[in-house]
C-alpha cells in the first residue's frame, strides 16, 4: 500500500512539473508552446576537407577566413537560397595562430523552436575549438543575434564574397 502511494505521490509531482514547465515555456513565448526545444544544432561538417576559401577578412595579426564547399559557392552564385544541411565555416585568427572555427549550419525548420525576433531563418551557429570540439564556454546567441541584421542575405555577411568568388 505505501509503495503504491509513493508511486502515485511521484506521478502526480512529475504531472505538476509538466504541467509548470509547460506553462512557463508558454508564458515566454506569447502563450503559444514551442514547437521544438530551444537548442543548438550546428555541427562541424564532417566534409571539411572538401571545402575552399572564399574569404579572407586581415585585421593585422588577427584574421578570419571564410570557407564553403563549391556546390554552397555555385547555389549562392546563382541567387537560389542556400538549402537546408548547408554548412558555412569561419576560421578564427589571433595573434598569426588559429584559435577555432565558427560553423553555421542551415536545417530544416530549425528556426521555428525560436522566438520571431530572434530568428536567423533555419540557421544554427556553434563555435569550435582547433580541433573540432564544441567549445562549451561560447555562446552562439551572439552570432545568432548579430547575423539577424542579414536577413535580406539569408542572414549572413558574406554572401556577396561567395557570389564573387573565382577559383
Amino acid at each position: 500500500m505505501l509503495t503504491a502511494r509513493r508511486r502515485n505521490a511521484r506521478s502526480l509531482s512529475a504531472a505538476i512539473l509538466g504541467l509548470v514547465v509547460t506553462v512557463a515555456t508558454s508564458s515566454l513565448f506569447g502563450g503559444q508552446a514551442m514547437a521544438q526545444a530551444v537548442g543548438n544544432r550546428a555541427t562541424f561538417p564532417k566534409n571539411f576537407n572538401e571545402f575552399v576559401l572564399y574569404g579572407n577578412y586581415d585585421r593585422g595579426s588577427s584574421k578570419e577566413e571564410a570557407f564553403a564547399t563549391p556546390e554552397t559557392i555555385a547555389i549562392a552564385k546563382s541567387g537560389k537560397p542556400l538549402p537546408p544541411g548547408t554548412h558555412l565555416v569561419l576560421g578564427i585568427w589571433k595573434d598569426y595562430k588559429l584559435t577555432g572555427y565558427f560553423v553555421m549550419e542551415k536545417g530544416v525548420d530549425w528556426g521555428k523552436g525560436f522566438p520571431e525576433d530572434e530568428r536567423t531563418g533555419d540557421w544554427h551557429f556553434q563555435e569550435f575549438d582547433v580541433n573540432k570540439n564544441v567549445r562549451r564556454s561560447a555562446f552562439a546567441e551572439r552570432c545568432q543575434s548579430c547575423h539577424g541584421s542579414q536577413a535580406d542575405n539569408d542572414f549572413m555577411y558574406t554572401l556577396d564574397r561567395m557570389q564573387a568568388y573565382l577559383p
